[in-house]
């Protein structure tokens, strides 16, 4: 097939859907079966899916990052056999419950009222329950939650055992998925946020949440997404879900996949999504059960350090290879060394001033002119002036999260004010003096973090790279490839062609460039600017576009 004829096939596919993101495709829903950063829009899937189903013929499709499971539930809507994978214990559970099906409905929704009729009444009159313990328990839940969640736990625990074992996954499945939603919405952290900050003290007043009425109405509205899923699913098919490392995928070996696609992370999950800090507080509370209902298992709280360029990810991959397989990489790579160069240069330019202005301040001889028309230091030391006053009103406690930022930036634009005036009172001076200290520090740790961040971010490379060897080894010759990735921003200035750099790796492994596509966010749950890690000033445009990079593996294809 010549590939200017298949480019054909995918003009015109519009793929910029408007609304909310849903839970399926085949049916529209305001409900949800958890929250997951980074979801995958499931129009988009299907007609991605429906268009390789058309015209490449496919019958069993790969995703080795499933993620909340929109990939697996897509294809099971079509017909396709699925096989998926990730690391993260929360995604196989959330994968595996939304691509249930559901057999004997009505006993199962039977079942699963009466027990959740019967917490609550339970609950009042239970004489003991056994408190859940872990790290920092009393720092992200209130007690009274502790006791609710302990209870619920308690309760899912009996229930199993007490179940018959035909029906047992299908519960354990819907019940641990409700009951992890549940930690998350009992939990002190700020549910906007998908990595790990508490609320503030004045929240945290306010914060008043009964977990059972919650974990109850979490069981009937998954029920009613499962049940109007298995109405409308169109045939049996496989899949396949397990708990694997993307960068090994012998447990593919002699499965005829003929189609990958996935939505791999944009970066590691310190810089990026954490997906490890958002399923921490859900893993510590039900791993024990997870294990033993559903064989999946949890080796560590801390799953972010094994993802993908995480800190204990490993890899053999030789770097130079990695870039030199990528025109737009190795571009990437000099980009990054520039940059870090010209960054360290002006850090340490500012360190120097900064001394300058220090020594003048001790000696006596302080012109405040100079930190004031020093548009960079001014920045940061208003900066860290902003941070100490939020940290002083969050500690005290009498304020919600959104207001304490509002009146953080009022007091420092009151202290920045101050120093305008014509006499400068010593007291001022002394909170300036050990305002400066912090930011030299500062300028001190970005240089030193300067060309960690470009190891960090090859790092990742080098392991995404290890990914796409694996999905080229199990997929059959003639088999399509289509990646769903965003260009995400380092260093504060220099944009990631991901899209490229795939494209580049799958041409230099023999593959044919078929087609780019290009679709804007409608809705993600990201800010549409974030500030830099330098001055906090300088807005960055946090990715608003989607790309999907579509590629075809030759039938002469020669290992």
């Amino acid at each position: 097939m010549v590939a200017s004829v298949e480019k054909e096939w995918w003009k015109g596919l519009d793929l910029n859907y408007t609304g909310e993101n849903n839970f399926a495709s085949f049916f529209s829903s305001n409900g949800n079966i958890h929250s997951y950063p980074a979801k995958a829009v499931p129009e988009m899937v299907v007609s991605l899916l429906k268009k390789l189903k058309e015209e490449y013929s496919i019958t069993k499709v790969l995703d080795p990052f499933v993620g909340s499971g929109t990939v697996a539930l897509e294809c099971k809507f079509l017909g396709l056999d699925f096989y998926g994978s990730d690391l993260n214990p929360l995604s196989i559970l959330l994968t595996r419950t939304k691509s249930l099906t559901v057999n004997n409905t009505s006993f199962i929704e039977k079942s699963l009222k009466a027990f959740t009729d019967s917490i609550n009444q339970k609950y009042i009159t239970a004489s003991l329950v056994e408190l859940s313990k872990f790290d920092n328990i009393e720092y992200w839940f209130k007690p009274q939650n502790i006791k609710e969640l302990s209870f619920i736990k308690q309760e899912i625990n009996i229930f199993l055992q007490g179940c018959l074992q035909k029906y047992r996954e299908t519960f354990a499945l819907i019940l641990l998925t409700a009951f992890s939603s549940t930690i998350r919405e009992s939990s002190l952290t700020r549910n906007s946020e998908f990595k790990l900050y508490r609320m503030s003290p004045g929240d945290i007043d306010k914060f008043n949440i009964d977990s059972l009425l919650v974990f109850k109405d979490k069981i009937e509205n998954l029920l009613s997404l499962l049940v109007e899923t298995n109405k409308i699913s169109k045939s049996k098919t496989i899949t396949d879900i397990q708990m694997k490392n993307a960068k090994d995928l012998s447990h593919l070996s002699g499965k005829k996949i003929d189609a990958i696609l996935t939505s791999p992370p944009y970066g590691d999950s310190q810089s990026t999504v954490a997906y490890g800090q958002f399923s921490r507080l859900s893993l510590q509370w039900s791993k024990d059960l997870l294990s033993h209902y559903l064989g999946i298992t949890t080796t560590t709280d801390n799953v972010d350090e094994y993802l993908l360029g995480g800190k204990k990810s490993a890899c053999n991959t030789s770097l130079r290879h990695v870039i030199r397989s990528s025109k737009t990489l190795r571009n990437l790579f000099y980009e990054m060394r520039r940059v870090c160069k010209q960054d360290a240069r002006q850090f340490k330019a500012l360190i120097y001033e900064l001394n300058n202005i220090m020594k003048n301040i001790n000696e006596k001889n302080f012109d405040i002119s100079v930190l004031i028309n020093n548009k960079e230091l001014y920045e940061l030391t208003k900066e860290r002036i902003r941070l100490d006053y939020y940290r002083m009103l969050n500690k005290a406690g009498e304020l919600s999260n959104k207001d304490i930022k509002v009146k953080a930036r009022e007091l420092t634009e009151v202290f920045m004010n101050k120093l305008t005036e014509d006499d400068l009172s010593p007291e001022l001076i002394y909170v300036l003096v050990s305002k400066l200290s912090y930011v030299k520090d500062t300028l001190h740790r970005k240089v030193i973090a300067l060309p960690r961040r470009v190891k960090s971010v090859l790092h990742f490379f080098k392991e995404l790279y290890i990914v796409v060897e694996q999905t080229d080894r199990i997929l059959e010759d003639g088999g399509v490839q289509a990646w769903i990735v965003g260009h995400r921003t380092v260093l504060g200035s220099i944009t990631v062609d991901m899209a490229e750099v795939l494209n580049d790796w799958f041409v230099s492994l023999g593959y044919d460039k078929v087609i780019t596509l290009h679709r804007q966010y409608s809705f993600k749950r990201l800010p549409h600017h974030i500030n830099s890690t330098v001055t906090r000033k300088n807005e960055i445009k946090t990715m608003m576009e989607e790309h999907i990079v579509i590629v075809r593996k030759p039938k002469t294809h020669v290992e």
